[in-house]
């Protein structure tokens, strides 16, 4: 099979003075089809620099980036989206009018934009909410039409940058599991990055745990709860989510205090 994203060996100095910082070291990674995976690890350990390298926005010291076969290091691709903590919807535009913002620029014709993205306000039940503003809607609701825009834009691969992250927790839980039924029913690959360690074996096929100081990749662990489940409250009471949970800790390096499941 061939990828949907792949890491080859990724390295990323930077110059200060007197020196070089290095920030990333021989990461590497893949994502397949329809499968989400997560990277977790400490403040420090590269994970944001990491995905700005995957975007092509960030040129990498050395090694490389490959999107569905093809060499993508250093290039901005349509087949990749990026989804961050932060909605950033433009407060002077309809959701509507947000969600079709990429497809504006691509010149799609309006039309079919508008088609494009009807379909996609009732997947993510936002139907009757077109005409509004950002601030006449919820939190929530804002996050949701942020993916909507990524994802009408239908990319091969979604990177997530801790997008759930300020979000209450009915809120979070609610989006969470609204993701996994998207990658199941799309066949996109998603690439999760949280400082959550439950949020990650809940909704991930496979784990990168991080090292920082410089960013290395010390363990890829894949995660089977043995539950077909898309819902997040029934995976996390499955038989091995302790088991998973504690072992990122391990690897991490850090002992919970209670390996025990959220409340």
């Amino acid at each position: 099979m061939t990828h949907a994203i792949e890491a080859r060996g990724i390295g990323k100095h930077y110059d200060v003075p007197g020196g070089e910082i290095e920030v990333l070291r021989g990461i590497d990674f893949h994502a397949d089809p329809g499968e989400l995976v997560s990277f977790v690890g400490p403040s420090g350990c590269g994970k944001s620099t990491l995905f700005n390298i995957m975007t092509g926005l960030l040129q990498p010291t050395y090694g490389e980036v490959w999107v569905k076969g093809r060499e993508t290091t250093g290039t901005a691709t349509p087949e990749i989206g990026y989804v961050l903590q932060k909605d950033l919807l433009l407060p002077w535009r309809t959701i509507l009018q947000n969600v079709v913002l990429g497809l504006e620029v691509r010149r799609v014709p309006r039309r079919e934009a508008r088609e494009r993205a009807a379909e996609l306000f009732e997947v993510y039940n936002l139907t009757g909410y077109e005409d509004r503003l950002p601030s006449q809607i919820s939190g929530g609701m804002r996050q949701r039409a942020a993916l909507m825009r990524t994802m009408v834009m239908d990319p091969e691969v979604v990177l997530m940058d801790e997008a759930y992250k300020a979000l209450d927790y009915p809120l979070k839980i609610e989006l969470e599991s609204e993701l996994l039924a998207t990658v199941r029913r799309s066949g996109k690959a998603v690439v999760f990055v949280t400082h959550d360690i439950e949020e990650a074996v809940t909704l991930s096929d496979r784990v990168y745990v991080l090292k920082a100081h410089p960013g290395q990749v010390v363990e890829e662990i894949r995660v089977d709860l043995g539950t077909d489940s898309l819902r997040i409250e029934e995976r996390r009471l499955a038989p091995r989510f302790n088991e998973y949970y504690e072992r990122i800790w391990r690897s991490i390096g850090t002992r919970p205090v209670d390996a025990g499941r959220a409340a």
